[in-house]
């Protein structure tokens, strides 16, 4: 009988130690995503004045060590970043809950993502290489126009799933 009791009690901790609680799925799959807002050419601009205050840099395993140029930036430590998100919401268990704004929240990593690594890049180029104000807004210009749509409509639903989910879950969220 005292064994039956111990593999209760270990089975329990067990089932307790893997739940992933109501806010860290919120967390994980909604909040998260605030680190992507200022998407666009709004991002790109603080990136440029990230470089005239030489407060670029890349992390470098453990190490963070100053960059001089956007490009390394992007790829060395925003692309990082996201990727690590994109890796923990895949780690969390689906439920019947919680499936949608999973789903839609990898959507909304995976479309920056893609985004960073293509037009961000090409954007961070001109920027290193001294290219002329006039065409860096224009590429700017276009990508407000071309990507930052997408990416808002992606935000919006997955907020959309995200706050009722919360309200359900008691999770305090303060919008502005």
């Amino acid at each position: 009988m005292k064994n039956f009791f111990f593999l209760i009690c270990i089975g329990v901790l067990v089932t307790a130690c893997n739940f992933t609680s109501a806010e860290n799925y919120f967390d994980r799959a909604a909040l998260n995503s605030n680190k992507l807002v200022g998407f666009g050419s709004n991002d790109l601009i603080r990136f440029i004045e990230l470089k005239e205050t030489n407060n670029l840099f890349i992390v470098n395993g453990n190490q963070v060590e100053p960059t001089t140029k956007v490009e390394e930036y992007i790829k060395g430590y925003i692309i990082p970043d996201i990727e690590t998100n994109i890796e923990t919401i895949r780690t969390l268990k689906a439920t019947e809950e919680t499936k949608e704004m999973i789903v839609k929240s990898l959507e909304v990593f995976e479309y920056a993502k893609n985004t960073y690594s293509k037009e961000y890049i090409a954007i961070a180029k001109m920027i290193d290489n001294n290219e002329s104000a006039d065409a860096i807004n224009l590429e700017l210009i276009k990508l407000d126009s071309l990507k930052v749509p997408r990416f808002d409509v992606l935000h919006s639903e997955l907020w959309a799933l995200a706050l009722p989910y919360a309200e359900a879950n008691n999770i305090e969220v303060i919008t502005h």
